[in-house]
């Protein structure tokens, strides 16, 4: 157990650094760096994504535009980069201009590839959204190499992999096994989206992908696309992952309190053999993290609330409005108030009153880190894997499901009813209550990142939830179906952020054409 501590301890200790010394740097104006990341901030507003994820969809967007407007593949590069120092997400005047050669070869591996999803009967949509995740990935890993953060990916999984209790009813190859169980870990330890999640899986499956790939190995991809999409996919959609995921949620609230003791230490060794050094330096870094995450916390409830303004209230506005202006030829105030603040009242009061038992996490923290170390055993770090029976109960349970939802939902429509809501404005508000008890459930569920103990329900959380679960999956499912048709980001994406990116370049091509003018006088 010692020995992969000390190699996770040399790992995390590596440095990365992109600039090289004395090679000329990639420059943009101040003028053009405002106007891009102004943008950038009013994008990203409109969308819901996890901060450690906007420069990677930010790449995304770009890679979308640039192949959809049949820029050539060798000019990419440059772009990609003069986009994001515009937006901020790398700094100005440090990325070398020799760093081009580097990136080039990299996305003209992909052309082979991108004829061939071209050429596909059918799924050609989901096989090009595929060959962008795993690009726009293999970019943001050669700008910032996650070295540390894999490193922190394979300790847990050597660590878990032996704690892992499998169901012997569960009929699952070895090998998925530990693939599964690899993804699960990436996915709630670094909150990985299937972007990531697919490049590394890929780079799982070949080893010699990232980088320059032998051309052998590219047209061994490029000729077996649809079969490698598909065996990449299945492996991430697995029940056995998702269900894995969930499990180990609260684990890795121990493995980053780990690795903050491992990267603040200088003596692994002294660490290793004094219990109450370590104890003390895990309560330390536990304080740190439970601070942070009340911080991140109140972040994330502004941002959603700022969201649901943003996108949702907007929709209520252009539907109940004209409705009420043409059935009744009045706006109704009350009811459109009661739409449109009500949803983020309810996300700040769900999100906002997280409580934590500190000193109890403080206990259980200091305990399973101290097995962690000695390789003991320990309730909070084993896992068991059941299998899901469908039982004649189980079917049972599905109708009082939607038993209790048609329920809740009759029950806040006829009260509404009485206070003389129109039918529209009733639909409009059920349809933002589920979203938004979604929101607010998942908003709360991300102290699990930072409690390691179960919850313990007590009699008003049990009503609580057997009366809203159903609203908050109807909210789930709301949500996926709706983030499709979401019209302000496709405005952002295929009509306003074309134009706003040809202005920037003339803009900062103006200032450099007057820069020249002012040194020649």
């Amino acid at each position: 157990m010692s020995e992969r501590i000390r190699d996770l301890a040399v790992s995390l200790k590596a440095e990365h650094q992109l600039a090289v010394e004395g090679e000329e740097a990639i420059e943009v104006s101040a003028p053009a760096t405002s106007a891009g990341s102004f943008y950038e901030k009013v994008r990203t507003a409109v969308e819901y994504q996890e901060e450690h994820l906007l420069r990677r969809n930010a790449i995304q967007r770009m890679l979308r535009r640039f192949l959809g407007a049949d820029i050539p593949l060798d000019d990419i590069g440059k772009n990609i980069l003069r986009e994001l120092i515009w937006a901020k997400y790398l700094p100005n005047n440090e990325i070398p201009e020799v760093f081009v050669n580097t990136l080039n070869p990299i996305i003209m591996k992909y052309e082979p590839l991108l004829r061939a999803a071209d050429k596909l009967p059918s799924d050609r949509e989901q096989a090009f959204s595929f060959i962008v995740d795993v690009l726009s990935t293999e970019i943001e890993y050669l700008l910032t190499p996650p070295v540390r953060d894999e490193a922190l990916v394979s300790y847990m999984y050597a660590e878990m992999k032996h704690r892992i209790i499998w169901d012997p009813r569960l009929i699952v190859q070895e090998e998925d096994k530990d693939l599964r169980l690899y993804l699960a870990i990436h996915k709630v330890l670094l909150r990985s989206n299937i972007a990531t999640l697919r490049f590394r899986l890929l780079t799982l499956y070949y080893p010699q992908w990232p980088g320059h790939a032998p051309g052998t190995l590219i047209e061994e991809l490029a000729g077996n696309l649809s079969i490698v999409i598909e065996a990449v996919n299945r492996q991430i959609q697995s029940p056995v992952t998702v269900r894995l995921a969930i499990l180990l949620r609260r684990k890795t609230g121990l493995f980053r309190v780990m690795r903050d003791v491992i990267e603040d230490t200088d003596d692994v060794t002294a660490l290793l053999n004094d219990p109450e050094f370590l104890a003390k330096e895990v309560k330390k870094k536990l304080k740190t993290r439970t601070k942070e995450f009340r911080t991140k916390l109140r972040r994330t409830v502004f941002k959603s609330i700022l969201f649901i303004f943003l996108t949702k209230t907007l929709v209520a506005l252009m539907m109940d409005v004209p409705y009420d202006l043409l059935v009744y030829g009045h706006v109704s105030l009350i009811p459109l108030s009661v739409t449109v603040f009500t949803p983020p009242v309810l996300l700040a009061l769900i999100g906002l009153t997280i409580t934590i038992p500190e000193r109890k996490n403080e206990e259980d923290y200091i305990t399973a880190v101290k097995a962690l170390v000695v390789g003991a055993d320990h309730e909070h770090l084993n896992v068991r894997v059941k299998r899901d029976s469908f039982t004649a109960i189980s079917r049972l349970l599905t109708v009082v499901y939607w038993v209790v939802l048609l329920f809740v939902y009759g029950v806040i429509a006829l009260l509404l009813t009485q206070l003389q809501f129109p039918w529209l404005s009733i639909i409009t508000f059920l349809f933002f209550v589920s979203l938004v008890l979604f929101f607010a459930i998942r908003i709360r569920a991300t102290v699990r990142d930072i409690i390691v103990s179960r919850d313990r329900t007590g009699l008003i959380g049990s009503v609580f939830d057997f009366f809203m679960l159903p609203v908050v999956r109807a909210g789930r499912w709301l949500s996926f179906k709706f983030s499709k048709l979401n019209f302000i980001i496709y405005f952002f994406d295929f009509i306003i952020e074309s134009p706003v990116k040809v202005g920037i370049q003339f803009l900062e091509g103006w200032m450099n054409y007057v820069r020249e003018q002012r040194e020649e006088i």
